[in-house]
Formats: C-alpha cells, sequence, structure tokens
C-alpha cells in the first residue's frame, strides 16, 4: 500500500509507519544497545566520581578576598539573599558596573539557602559543573553516535587543570553557569536539526543561548560555532567523508539557508554585546594595539601548551613590560597559521579536525585582550569551553587511528586511562592553590616573575592577619614594576593605620595619578585630607568618587563627616540618609546617622538606628552604650540600664559603663524637684 497517497501525498520525516507484526530485533543487537547504556551510566558515574575527588576539597575552603568580596560576602546587594533591590542591581548596574545578571542572581540564591557559609557557594559550583560535564558527555553522544570519544571528551573537560579556577573558585560562577547554558543549548540545537526545525525548538535554542549569555558574555561566538557543527557532525552541509554513522543523509539545506537561521541568534549577540562593552569601558586600562596582538597570537599557542603540560598555572599572569618579545610573537603567529592550514586544508578528511580547532579559536576570540578587560595577559578562566575543540580534535583523531586495530584501541585505551588519573592528581593539586588567598598568592609568586597583582595579593592576606611589617616588603616590591593603582593605595591604607598620615597622603595621590578612573584612591584621599583640615580638596575627590560611582555608601558617609567637621551638620546628615536609602543595611551608615541625629537633639529619630546597628551586629558595643544613652536622656532608665548590662556582659570592667550606670543611679534617686 502507498502510505503516502493514503495521508495525503507526503510523510513527514519525523514520522514512521509501524507494521502490525514489527520485526524481531536480534538477540545480538538488543544486548550490545544495553550494553551501550550501561557503559554510558558507568562514564556518568566516573564523571561524578572524579569530579568528587578533585573538589570536594572546596567544601573546606574560605571566600577569597579576591573578587569573592565583590561578587558575594562584600556585596550589600547579594548577600542579604534573593530580594528585590536585589534582582533590579542585577540587571541595571551589576557588580563593578560588569553585567552578569543571572550569575549574580545564582549567588543571590545561594546567601538566600547557605547564607555566607563557603561551602554551600563551593558546592554550588562543583555540582553546576558536574552537570555540564554530564550533559556535554551526552550531547555529543547524541551528535556523533559515538560513545567513547564522546566519554574521552567530557573526562578531560570534568577533571583538566586549566578548568579549576572556573570551579574552585566561587566568584566565577559566571563561567560554570555559563557553560552549563552553553551546553544545554548545542542539546536543544540537536533537537532542532534532527527532531524538526519547529519555531518552538528553535526558540528553546534562543532561550538557553540568552542565559547563557546573561550568565557570561563569554559564549557571544556560539552562532558560527553551530555552522561549524553543521559540516560536522550534523552534516547539514558540504561532503565530509568522516559522516558519523548515526547522520541519516537527507537534503542538506545550503549554506546561505543555515547562514540566515542563525541570524536571530547574532541579534541576541549584537545586544548583549553591547551592553556588556558599555559597561567594561569605564575600567580606565589602556594597552597598546602592539602589546595586544602580540599577546593575543603567543597566548592562544601558551593556552595550547598549557592544555597539554598544565602545569605551573595561577591566578594572574602579567604582561610583560612592553608586551611578548618579538621572536616568541612571530613563533606563535607561523604555528598558528601552519595549523590553521592544515586545518583548513584537510577538513573533508579529518572534519572533527577542522571544527576543533576552529572551535577553540572561535571561542577564546572574545578573550584574547583585543578588547583590554586588565593587565593579564592570559587566564586559565578563559579555557573552560575552547578547550573542549581541542578535545575533539584529539579524540576523535585518536579514536580514527586506532580504528580497525586491537592492538591499537588498546594502546588507546590505555593510554587515555592513564592521560585522566595525571589530570586528576593534577588538578587536585592545582585545586588546593585555592583555599584561601595566602595560598593563592604564595604559589602563584613561585611560579611567575614581576607579579605585581600576586605581591598586593599577598600583602594584602598578611595585613588582614595583622602581619603589618611582613606585608609592606611585597607592597613595595610590587610597586616597581606596578600597572595599576592597588600597591600604592594599599600601602597607603595601611600607614594611614600605623598613623603614617604624610606618607599615606603622598602615595594615595600616586595611585590617583596612575589610574584617574579609579574610585579608592580618590576616596582614600578625601578621608585623610579631611583629616588633616583641607576641606577644599578632600571635597574635590569625594566628589570625584562619587562621579565614579554614585551608589557608593562608603563615599556618602565619607563626605558626610567632611561635612560634620566643616560644621555642615544638616548636609551630613542628608548624605548619611541617601547612604542608608543605597543599602539599608549598612551598619557604618546607620551607626554614624545615629551619631549625628543625637548630637542635633533629635533623640527619638536616633534610636532606630541605633537598634539597626545592633540588629545586624549584637556585639558592637559602642552602639550600644550610645543606645543606653539615648534610652537614658528619654527618661527610659529600665531598657537604658538593661542595655548598659548587655556591655558589662562582654566588658565587665568597662570604666564609661559604670559611670554612667552610676550617674543613672543617683539621678533617679534624686528626689523630683517640687
Amino acid at each position: 500500500m502507498d502510505w503516502s497517497v493514503q495521508l495525503g501525498g507526503s510523510i513527514p520525516h519525523v514520522l514512521s509507519f509501524q507494521p502490525a507484526n514489527p520485526p524481531v530485533r536480534p538477540a545480538s543487537t538488543v544486548n550490545q544497545s544495553r550494553a551501550n547504556a550501561y557503559d554510558a551510566w558507568g562514564v556518568c558515574a566516573f564523571l561524578l566520581l572524579a569530579i568528587g575527588l578533585i573538589y570536594g576539597q572546596t567544601l573546606g575552603h574560605i571566600l577569597l578576598d579576591y573578587d569573592d568580596n565583590i561578587f558575594v560576602y562584600g556585596n550589600p546587594h547579594v548577600a542579604p539573599g534573593l530580594t528585590g533591590d536585589g534582582f533590579r542591581w542585577a540587571f541595571t548596574e551589576g557588580p563593578g558596573g560588569e553585567w552578569y545578571p543571572l550569575a549574580m542572581l545564582s549567588h543571590m540564591l545561594d546567601c538566600q539557602i547557605f547564607g555566607l557559609n563557603a561551602w554551600g557557594h563551593h558546592l554550588t559550583n562543583v555540582l553546576i559543573h558536574a552537570v555540564t560535564s554530564i550533559a556535554l558527555f551526552l550531547v555529543l553522544r547524541r551528535m556523533t553516535g559515538e560513545l567513547w570519544p564522546s566519554a574521552l571528551v567530557a573526562a578531560i573537560f570534568a577533571v583538566h587543570p586549566q578548568h579549576v579556577e572556573s570551579v574552585a573558585w566561587v566568584a566565577e560562577r559566571k563561567d560554570v553557569l555559563s557553560g552549563l547554558f552553553f551546553v544545554l543549548t548545542l542539546g536543544a540545537y540537536l533537537g532542532y536539526v534532527r527532531h524538526g526545525r519547529t519555531l518552538g525548538r528553535y526558540a528553546l535554542v534562543a532561550a538557553l543561548f540568552t542565559l547563557g549569555l546573561l550568565s557570561k558574555p563569554m559564549i557571544v561566538t556560539l552562532p558560527p560555532l553551530l555552522l561549524l557543527l553543521d559540516f560536522w557532525p550534523l552534516a547539514r552541509f558540504g561532503s565530509a567523508i568522516d559522516r558519523p554513522r548515526s547522520v541519516v543523509p537527507v537534503r542538506q539545506p545550503g549554506l546561505l539557508r543555515l547562514v540566515l537561521e542563525k541570524l536571530p541568534l547574532l541579534a541576541i549577540v549584537a545586544a548583549d554585546s553591547l551592553v556588556t562593552l558599555s559597561t567594561h569601558a569605564s575600567r580606565g586600562v589602556t594597552v597598546e594595539w602592539k602589546v595586544r596582538l602580540g599577546n593575543a597570537a603567543v597566548s592562544c599557542v601558551r593556552y595550547i601548551v598549557q592544555f597539554f603540560y598544565p602545569v605551573d598555572l595561577v591566578a594572574f599572569y602579567p604582561i610583560p613590560p612592553g608586551g611578548p618579545p618579538a621572536w616568541q610573537v612571530a613563533g606563535a603567529i607561523a604555528i598558528l597559521t601552519i595549523v590553521t592550514a592544515a586545518a583548513v586544508t584537510g577538513r573533508r578528511r579529518f572534519p572533527y579536525c577542522f571544527v576543533g580547532w576552529f572551535w577553540y579559536l572561535g571561542m577564546l576570540f572574545p578573550v584574547l585582550g583585543l578588547v583590554t578587560l586588565g593587565w593579564f595577559s592570559m587566564a586559565d578562566r578563559f579555557m573552560y569551553l575552547p578547550s573542549i575543540g581541542l578535545t575533539i580534535a584529539l579524540a576523535w583523531g585518536a579514536a580514527r587511528l586506532a580504528a580497525g586495530s586491537p592492538a591499537g584501541r588498546w594502546v588507546l585505551g590505555t593510554g587515555a586511562g592513564l592521560a585522566i588519573a595525571v589530570l586528576i592528581a593534577c588538578a587536585t593539586w592545582q585545586a588546593s592553590f585555592w583555599r584561601d588567598d595566602e595560598t593563592l598568592w604564595t604559589h602563584a609568586l613561585a611560579c611567575t616573575t614581576d607579579n605585581a597583582e600576586a605581591e598586593v595579593g599577598l600583602a594584602d592576606a598578611l595585613a588582614r592577619r595583622g602581619e603589618l611589617d611582613q606585608a609592606i616588603p611585597y607592597y613595595r616590591r610590587a610597586m616597581e614594576h606596578a600597572t595599576d593603582y592597588s600597591p600604592f593605595n594599599n600601602l597607603g591604607l595601611l600607614l594611614a593605620r600605623q598613623g603614617k598620615i604624610d606618607e599615606a597622603t603622598t602615595l594615595f595621590r600616586r595611585a590617583a595619578e596612575t589610574e584617574p578612573k579609579a574610585f579608592d584612591p580618590h576616596l582614600n584621599l578625601g578621608l585623610v585630607l579631611a583629616e588633616r583640615k583641607q576641606f577644599g580638596e578632600s571635597r574635590q575627590h569625594f566628589d570625584r568618587a562619587l562621579e565614579i560611582d554614585p551608589l557608593s555608601v562608603k563615599a556618602h558617609c565619607g563626605l558626610a563627616h567632611l561635612l560634620c567637621l566643616e560644621g555642615k551638620i544638616d548636609d551630613g546628615r542628608v548624605e548619611l540618609e541617601r547612604a542608608i536609602t543605597i543599602d539599608p543595611r549598612n551598619i557604618a551608615a546607620h551607626n554614624d546617622l545615629a551619631q549625628v541625629l543625637a548630637h542635633q537633639g533629635r533623640i527619638d529619630q536616633a534610636i532606630p538606628h541605633f537598634e539597626a546597628v545592633l540588629a545586624a551586629d549584637p556585639n558592637y558595643l559602642p552602639a550600644r552604650i550610645e543606645l543606653a544613652r539615648a534610652l537614658a536622656a528619654r527618661g527610659r532608665t529600665g531598657e537604658a540600664t538593661a542595655q548598659y548590662r548587655r556591655v558589662l556582659e562582654s566588658d565587665p570592667n568597662n570604666p564609661i559603663v559604670r559611670q554612667d550606670l552610676d550617674n543613672l543611679h543617683r539621678r533617679d534617686a534624686q528626689p523630683p524637684k517640687p
């Protein structure tokens, strides 16, 4: 019977007629299918086990002062958990003007669930990485029909030391989250291609891609990557010899149609790129184009070297003064040209090498430093997704070499197993360096030279521990080859704490000259100049700080302090009220405003602010003493006495409290005046 005629002339490719008595599948085929399913489950279990072995230790790590403070525990919009204000902030401002709204919402959710307990935040990173690794395996297996090359790619992705930074660093949540949505987008695209190119399936691709971009714009080159996958393994155009056996030949849509198919995704990319470039444009980092181009070429090759030899990986790679040497640039360009030419020439015989190589180059392109985002030459986290391309070329190339030879397959399997074991050991070692700031930066200094960022990071860690004398030499060494303001600014803060105001002021000025668009030097200059009664210049720096960051609570509080020193108490009160409007949970702003209101005799208005301070920090004794005095001034003797006694529980010999209590009791003992 002609079923196409009976059904109206055509049968969609997604439908097929099943006869009443379907043929029985041979037992060998059923057994093979069952074995493949068991193998797939085994691969997933191995991925979970390997990731647990490497990253289980991170549950005992702390939140670092290296950006974790900006993204999580020191961020007033994130630390309180999920709030309406935090949601608005994530989509309109972001940390330091950077736009990662979905990643920031995930940090808020962690704070909602775990508070600021570091283990919970680390656990989320590890779980996202595990899910991404398993999803990558399943998508590649479905896309190519080949289990073991897909398993090898996913295993290397799961355990490679280059990926430790993305997983072990809580602030890099944006990396693992965008990676998850990237892989899910590939899976949705596979469903769109294989199971019906419908509007709904395309909308799912676009939605997942958008969520990935909202996590981190690293995946902006996904639309051209989909064209690569159209070539291999999806075989939607071209005539690749190595067509995956799972792909049933269908009428090819043509290259032009495939390009037009990606235009809506490119429109999403354009919108996201405009937002990203506008938010990153204010960082004040300028690097010559000659240095940028040279560094981009050398970094491309260095990433590959580290992919095969992952040692001496650090949190920060400084740009050499003047950029990489000319011979390195020339050598890197030659290597990249040769490999690219070979990939293009062999694209028919070895399509997986062609796709893998351009996957690597394409996904790495946005972070090669051509648009300068910082004073670093490269970063391990940038290889989180580009390395998949190298692994695809490696896995399928090795599989083809070993095909048809039992000995070759044995050698390949043994070699892959040994490589995975070595990578697990290296990644476990690498993850241990991320347990705290001091360990992280000590390791970086052991592996690099002239690394001012690492020297400042280690000095900051020592200063937080109170080891000021040990910190100062690292700050001074960093000043010798500093590329930004931080060593001058941070050493100035340390000296100010030691009472060396003149030297601190000089360093703050040097920091502001080094990076005029930096917020911290202007804030600190405003504070120290206010203490030196240089009110006019102090006001200029506070105004500049607020111009750079209008929503800085510290700047508003600092300006309020200056105004109060000038005798402009009402103006100072207004600035403090603005600070509390920006961050209603800020203890310092509430305490300062309470002090100002009490000074103005507005006791009833001051009391709620003292109470807000103590609600956030019950052990802040100065606020408790001031609250007791305010209550006593309002005749609420019993409440005042209770507050004083709370202070004495922590500080039994506090002379101020005992004197206040004596005065309070004498006042109550006096007979009322006639």
